[in-house]
């Protein structure tokens, strides 16, 4: 990746932080975010429901839920709330979806994208033939631009294959994980009483 030196220290400094204890964000029931969540998920199925004024996408990794707004349904860019996913406004050129993506939080924990508050994620979407089984493909190239973090734009492309009659199954963390970590906070309470 094209990074800055900014983008290298940080990555850096996180990775020294995280890789020793293995700690990640999906670890504590947090998503995986944009670019990440559209990129794949770990090859996740994702389920896509479209109405005229917005397109929702619900990842089957984490359970999370993207919006993609068009037009009136857009909310004023001073009253976008930033976030992981961030903001997702959307528009048609003929046959094609472009999505630009903005109000992104910085995320060093992206494992192939990290990014700054700064980027931009402009997706163009695409029905592209079929797969060897005969099944419709869906292609997303992304652009994403951040000069915080990268010296040029980052280029990527991503293929799904529709699989007729799918559906999500549900993914939830682990209740031992919850447990473990309450368990382990009133240990830490119980030694700071005196």
């Amino acid at each position: 990746m094209p990074y800055t030196a900014e983008a290298k220290r940080k990555t850096s400094e996180y990775q020294a932080l995280v890789q020793p204890t293995g700690d990640t964000p999906g670890g504590y029931c947090l998503g995986t975010g944009m670019p990440g969540s559209m990129l794949g998920s770990g090859g996740y199925p994702m389920e896509i429901i479209q109405r005229q004024d917005q397109i929702t996408i619900i990842y089957e990794l984490h359970g999370e839920t993207r919006r993609i707004y068009f037009g009136a349904r857009n909310v004023a860019e001073q009253n976008r709330v930033p976030g992981r996913s961030g903001y997702s406004s959307g528009r048609w050129e003929g046959e094609v979806l472009v999505v630009e993506t903005n109000n992104l939080v910085e995320q060093l924990d992206q494992r192939t994208t990290p990014h700054s508050d700064e980027a931009i994620i402009v997706e163009r979407y695409r029905l592209d033939g079929a797969d060897a089984q005969g099944r419709r493909m869906l292609v997303a190239e992304v652009t994403m631009t951040d000069p915080k973090f990268y010296t040029e734009p980052v280029r990527l492309t991503r293929r799904w294959a529709q699989v007729p009659d799918g559906h999500l199954l549900p993914y939830e963390c682990n209740e031992e994980v919850w447990r473990d970590r309450i368990e382990m906070l009133t240990k830490k309470a119980g030694e700071k009483v005196p």
